[in-house]
């Protein structure tokens, strides 16, 4: 049972993604959800709906995966969802022991980790860093993140459009100090973007997705070649000492909800976008963009949210030794099946 708390891109090119997508199969009818229809892990079995489990999302995206999959239906137990804009908030709700696994982007976990957060990342999934962007817009005379210079950019600190905005600038031979950062969450941001408070705006997948679609910015510049965009979900030490079998229960219902979504684009964007307030258009749209599928916990994952560490910690964000191995539990391993469909779908 459920309980719920309360590449420069334009418009023309995102929106023939989703065509492209529809085009190769990806907008079919309806699949049945990969592999584990109804995961029943022997000792979830034994759960009831007294035992609860609660899990932070990011704008429904869970939520909105597991209702859309099905993956919601018969769980033996009680999953309550906490909903947050960002991945600070979920992080920080993490911290303080108010829910038991919440889903973060690596960059934020890089930075929450680091700063003590009592969790270990028990499940992961990669997505096309296309799907973060700094935004300028669409009539800004900035074309180039040359133009940038003295300019003033807005991210939420320590995430991965914080990442984006250092990483650009130097590809493009600027520092930080080159440009003013101003640390906002993103309904702020998107306040001062569209006032014209600031002039870019470093963020993510269904905020690009927003101002693209409406017309009202552009992309100058987005992760690829420039960043990781993993996604995990991690799990306070607590919950996993005392919640394993709820929690290996809901990664696996997680990742078979991932893999479902890729084969039912539009069936999955018209749940998401009614959950977030955002038109069929939008939702497919920002989906298409970012196409995050499971992966193991493995050595890959581990390297990669040490690069995302290494380079936080090179601009002074991170401030203290980090090892990436040690913040990862790769005991919730899932279904060799469910992995290589997931790899076929990516």
């Amino acid at each position: 049972m459920t309980e719920h708390r309360p590449f420069p891109l334009s418009r023309r090119r995102l929106l023939s993604g989703a065509g492209k997508a529809a085009a190769a199969g990806l907008l079919a009818p309806a699949l049945a959800a990969p592999l584990l229809s109804r995961p029943a892990f022997s000792a979830a079995t034994a759960a009831t709906a007294g035992d609860i489990l609660k899990v932070g999302d990011q704008r429904s995206t869970i939520r909105s995966l597991l209702e859309a999959s099905g993956q919601l239906k018969d769980i033996p137990y009680t999953l309550e969802f906490a909903d947050f804009p960002a991945a600070a908030p979920v992080l920080e709700a993490l911290n303080a022991g108010a829910i038991d696994a919440g889903f973060a982007g690596d960059a934020a976990h890089a930075f929450a980790l680091s700063n003590g957060l009592p969790a270990r990342i028990i499940s992961a999934a990669r997505s096309d860093p296309g799907c973060i962007g700094l935004l300028v817009r669409k009539d800004s005379p900035i074309r180039t993140v040359a133009d940038l210079k003295g300019r003033t950019i807005t991210a939420v600190r320590g995430s991965i459009g914080h990442y984006l905005v250092v990483a650009a600038l130097k590809a493009n031979g600027l520092s930080v100090s080159d440009a003013t950062l101003a640390f906002l969450q993103p309904t702020e941001a998107k306040s001062a973007f569209s006032s014209g408070t600031v002039d870019a705006w470093a963020i993510w997948t269904l905020y690009v997705a927003q101002e693209v679609v409406a017309g009202t910015g552009r992309v100058l510049v987005d992760g690829r070649g420039l960043l990781n965009n993993n996604a995990f979900i991690s799990a306070t030490d607590v919950a996993i000492a005392q919640k394993r079998p709820l929690l290996q229960d809901y990664v696996a219902r997680v990742a078979a909800a991932r893999i479902w979504a890729l084969g039912n684009v539009e069936q999955y964007a018209r749940i998401w976008g009614d959950l977030v307030k955002v038109t069929p258009e939008i939702a497919v749209a920002a989906f298409t963009l970012e196409r995050f599928r499971p992966v193991a916990v493995d050595d890959g994952i581990v390297a990669d949210l040490q690069t995302t560490a290494d380079f936080y910690t090179g601009i002074g964000v991170i401030q203290k030794p980090f090892t990436a191995a040690a913040h990862a539990d790769r005991s919730f391993a899932l279904d060799a099946g469910l992995l290589a469909q997931s790899a076929r779908a990516g």
